[in-house]
């Protein structure tokens, strides 16, 4: 008997259309002689889809046509497994889409790889691949995973951590503290985003400046 996984992807972040290729080359990686896929499209604003028409990457170009052919549902736990109930369930005939027995998160960005889906699932109560919640946050916050492998003895550069209304608030404070730490040139860049998103390279205070800005 197949094993029935759940591929989560998109949700609520900046990295959301990277998910979505990510998860098109797991979901199509995956050997279907042994595992049932189930794709599990989670759009900008949250909302749970699922359907065939998921698998096939070119449909992504037309988002509000590709759900049109999807079911929009919510995941309800039943016995070891999890349902995906129809949203727009049908007074007759079958009412939920498909049965997860565990799911795999191919996820990028806030609002889902930083623990939030992982914590979903763990109330959901379900087995799941990848991290899990407290591994998840940390390796998503950049500040507090330096602070973690500080603690362990670990070698890692000095960093300046500050919140953009601190900025806006004093920013001269901000940038006093950065000089006072830190040497030039330096890397500002977002605590919880992508390696490659919102990075600028200072080489000196106006650099600074306009890259905190």
């Amino acid at each position: 008997m197949k094993i029935s996984v759940g591929v989560l992807f998109g949700g609520n972040s900046v990295e959301h259309e990277v998910s979505v290729i990510s998860a098109s080359q797991a979901m199509h990686a995956l050997n279907k002689e042994k595992y049932n896929v189930v794709p599990i499209y989670i759009t900008k604003d949250s909302k749970f889809y699922t359907g065939e028409a998921l698998l096939d990457i070119a449909k992504y170009k037309d988002i509000p046509a590709l759900l049109n052919e999807c079911d929009e549902v919510i995941l309800k736990k039943s016995n070891a497994a999890v349902e995906l109930k129809k949203v727009k369930a049908p007074i007759w005939g079958n009412k939920v889409s498909a049965v997860c027995d565990m799911f795999i998160p191919v996820v990028h960005g806030t609002n889902v790889e930083d623990g939030t889906l992982q914590g979903f699932l763990e109330m959901l109560g379900v087995p799941y691949a990848g991290c899990d919640v407290t591994a998840s946050a940390l390796g998503m916050d950049k500040y507090a995973m330096k602070c973690v492998l500080r603690d362990a003895g670990v070698n890692v550069l000095d960093a300046v951590c500050f919140y953009s209304r601190e900025y806006f608030k004093s920013g001269d404070a901000v940038i006093a503290r950065v000089e006072e730490k830190l040497a030039y040139p330096v890397i500002v860049k977002p605590v919880n985003l992508g390696s490659s998103v919102g990075i600028k390279f200072a080489r000196d205070r106006d650099g600074l400046v306009e890259a905190s800005e």
